[in-house]
């Protein structure tokens, strides 16, 4: 029986070891600091533990994953110190932290964040070389830039900010959702499995699983948002009703999006059954995910 709280800890801290060896040496100091700063700020890193995860599933393990496990992280760390600066969602707490902005001034925090994920794809251009898997990086990089990009979260970011004192459609929610957060949780199982090499069944069935746990975790960010504290979970709650956005539990209350995401959960496991292989480290995280507390 997997222990899903004792895997946590352990491929976090397997996974900020080896951030800390991705970070530069060299370059101007001001942008390396706060580069570092937002890294080593803390967070779960569920997207390369889930990265990590998908490829055991298909018995590849750390050290011939990690680094698109750390390619992950690095852009989901640029997106938060993005997201936070005062022209975005203007948030001065992360990760129980002050945000980058506010200890390095918008312009570093800014170039920051083009550094980090400027990083992730030399990361991922030396691990195609390293390991001789230049055709498997290619379809990684492709993944992860298009999960990245303007059809994934920037499109998705986009949209948000757009629909602030809008009044949205439970289906113009689920696109945002699925652009904005999905995509790199999405993305983060597929390069797990990309890089285990998992076949296009299996890819398929992987892909289902990841967009429907995608959403469920929006709608549970939606839920702590409103019922939690920022002692709790780190960052300023009650940002979206401030910033009059249409969430989940906005449009469907709190009890009918709770049950919304326990419904995609239950469709996650689903999407797992059809797979030949053992998944029980998919549905464990899969439940962490959704029925998490902060």
């Amino acid at each position: 029986m997997i222990n899903i709280d004792q895997y946590l800890v352990e491929k976090k801290e397997i996974i900020n070891g080896a951030l800390k060896k991705c970070q530069p040496v060299s370059g101007p100091p001001a942008v390396r600091e706060a580069m570092n700063y937002s890294l080593e700020a803390g967070g779960k890193r569920l997207r390369p533990i889930l990265a990590i995860a998908t490829a055991e599933t298909f018995d590849y393990y750390d050290d011939e994953v990690i680094d698109v496990a750390c390619a992950l992280e690095l852009i989901h760390t640029y997106s938060l110190i993005h997201d936070d600066l005062p022209v975005m969602d203007d948030s001065s707490l992360r990760r129980g932290k002050p945000t980058c902005h506010v200890i390095y001034g918008e312009a570093t925090a800014l170039l920051a964040g083009d550094a980090l994920l400027t990083l992730a794809f030399e990361v991922l251009s030396s691990y195609g070389l390293k390991t001789k898997g230049t055709d498997k990086a290619l379809r990684i990089i492709a993944e992860l830039s298009k999960a990245a990009g303007v059809t994934g979260m920037i499109g998705g970011q986009v949209l948000d900010l757009e629909a602030e004192g809008q009044i949205l459609s439970i289906t113009e929610i689920e696109t945002i959702s699925a652009m904005k957060t999905g995509s790199l949780l999405r993305a983060s199982v597929l390069c797990g499995a990309l890089a285990a090499e998992a076949g296009d069944r299996a890819l398929k069935q992987l892909d289902r699983y990841a967009s429907k746990i995608g959403t469920a975790f929006q709608i549970v960010d939606d839920l702590l948002d409103i019922e939690s504290s920022p002692e709790e979970l780190g960052k300023p709650t009650g940002a979206d009703r401030d910033r009059y956005k249409s969430t989940f539990p906005a449009l469907l209350g709190p009890d009918k999006a709770r049950i919304k995401a326990e419904s995609l959960y239950n469709e996650a496991l689903e999407a797992l059954d059809s797979l030949d292989q053992t998944t029980d480290l998919l549905s464990g995280l899969a439940h962490k995910l959704v029925y998490r507390t902060k």
